[in-house]
C-alpha cells in the first residue's frame, strides 16, 4: 500500500482509507465489537493505515472500537473523526437516521475534541474534521482560533473541513482560498463527480488535499444492486427515494465497459479513477468483510485505467451519463441518411 502526504502536517496516510462509519450497529449492519476489531486489524495488516469516523457514528462507539483495536499499536495508524453534530442530545438513538442539531461554538468544539480523544485513547486525534459546518462557522475567528489553540495544544494533528453533499461549492472554494486548513472531506464517485472533483483540483493547486468519501457512491459502484433492492431500516439508503436508486443504477449501467474483461473489477476501477484525481490524498471505503477488504486494498496495485477508458468516462459524464450510439446503430443511421439522399436526388432528376 502506497503512501500521500497531507501538505503541511507531517501526516502520511494510505491511499485507501477504511470507512469506520460502517461498524457502527444499527446503521450499515450488526457487526459486534470483536467483529470490528478483527476487520480493523486485518485492514491494518493489509497496508491500510487511514481509519475515518465520525463521533456520532454509533453514538461514540466506534471511536471507543477503534481505541480498543489500536491500543497497542497506535504509533501505526492514523486516525480521523469530525465534530458538530449535538449528538448526545438528540432523541435516543435508534436504527437508521435520527434529528440533530449542530453545535459549533469554541466550547462546544473543545469539548466534543476531549471527548473523542477520550474515547479514540493516545496522546493526540491525527485529523478532526469539522462535521458539514455552514459557511458562518468556516469563516468565524473565534473558531478557527479554537481549532488553532487546539493544535497548539497538542490535542490535534491537523483540521480539516467534511463539506456536505448538496453544499455549495463555494463554501469550499473559500476555505481552500483562506489556507486555514490543510484538507477538506468531500465526496466523489464517477457517477457523482462534483463539487467534490473539482474541489480536489483547487486544493491541489493551492497547496491542499482532499480525503474522498463514498468512491462507490453509497454502493452502486460495487455492482450489487437491482432497481427491486430494497434496503433495512436501519441503513441510511433507505431514506433515499427510489428515484436516487433508479438513476444511479441508470449510470452505473453505462460504466459496465470498466469492467468487461479487465483486470480489475467495476469498484476497483471505481476507487482507481477518484484515487487518481488531482489533490485526492486517500479514498475512503466502506468495508464490510474481508473479501471486499481484499478487492479495495488491491486497487493501488493494479494498472491505471488507460487513456481510452478515461476518455470514455468523460463523455459520459459531460453528456450526462447518456450512453453514445452503438456502432451497428450509427452505421444503420448513416446508411438510412445516404439512401434518403439518393432518393432525394432521384426524385430531383426526374
Amino acid at each position: 500500500m502506497r503512501h500521500r502526504e497531507i501538505p503541511g502536517t507531517g501526516i502520511s496516510v494510505s491511499e485507501v482509507g477504511f470507512g469506520a462509519d460502517a461498524l457502527a450497529t444499527g446503521w450499515w449492519g450488526d457487526h459486534g465489537d470483536d467483529d470490528a476489531i478483527r476487520l480493523l486489524h486485518a485492514a491494518l495488516d493489509r497496508g491500510i493505515t487511514l481509519f475515518d469516523t465520525a463521533d456520532r457514528d454509533g453514538d461514540g462507539r466506534v471511536e471507543s472500537v477503534l481505541g480498543r483495536a489500536f491500543a497497542d499499536r497506535r504509533d501505526r495508524v492514523v486516525l480521523a473523526t469530525k465534530v458538530g453534530y449535538d449528538w448526545q442530545n438528540a432523541e435516543p438513538a435508534g436504527r437508521g437516521r435520527r434529528a440533530m442539531t449542530q453545535d459549533f461554538r469554541p466550547e462546544a468544539i473543545r469539548a466534543a475534541v476531549e471527548d473523542s480523544l477520550r474515547r479514540l485513547g493516545g496522546d493526540v486525534i491525527d485529523i478532526c474534521e469539522l462535521h458539514h459546518a455552514p459557511r458562518r462557522v468556516l469563516t468565524d475567528e473565534s473558531v478557527l482560533d479554537t481549532l488553532d489553540a487546539l493544535v497548539a495544544e497538542g490535542k490535534v494533528r491537523a483540521f480539516g473541513a467534511a463539506i456536505a453533499e448538496g453544499s455549495r461549492p463555494g463554501d469550499g472554494r473559500r476555505l481552500i482560498r483562506s489556507k486555514r486548513m490543510p484538507l477538506l472531506d468531500v465526496e466523489i464517485s464517477i457517477v457523482d463527480h462534483d463539487p467534490g472533483a473539482e474541489l480536489a483540483g483547487l486544493a491541489h493547486a493551492a497547496g491542499a488535499c482532499v480525503i474522498a468519501r463514498r468512491p462507490h457512491a453509497w454502493g452502486l459502484l460495487e455492482g450489487k444492486y437491482t432497481t427491486h433492492t430494497t434496503f433495512p431500516p436501519g441503513d441510511p439508503r433507505a431514506h433515499l427515494d427510489r428515484e436516487w436508486l433508479q438513476e444511479g443504477l441508470r449510470r452505473v449501467d453505462t460504466l459496465g465497459f470498466l469492467a468487461d474483461g479487465r483486470a480489475w473489477t467495476l469498484a476497483q476501477a471505481s476507487l482507481r479513477w477518484v484515487l487518481d484525481r488531482p489533490g485526492v490524498a486517500s479514498v475512503i471505503a466502506q468495508v464490510h468483510s474481508e473479501d471486499q477488504l481484499d478487492e479495495f486494498v488491491a486497487t493501488p496495485e493494479l494498472p491505471p485505467l488507460e487513456e481510452s477508458d478515461l476518455a470514455r468516462i468523460e463523455a459520459l459524464i459531460e453528456s450526462g451519463f447518456i450512453p453514445p450510439p452503438e456502432p451497428e446503430a450509427e452505421a444503420s443511421a448513416e446508411a438510412d441518411d445516404e439512401s434518403a439522399t439518393d432518393d432525394a436526388a432521384v426524385t430531383a432528376a426526374v
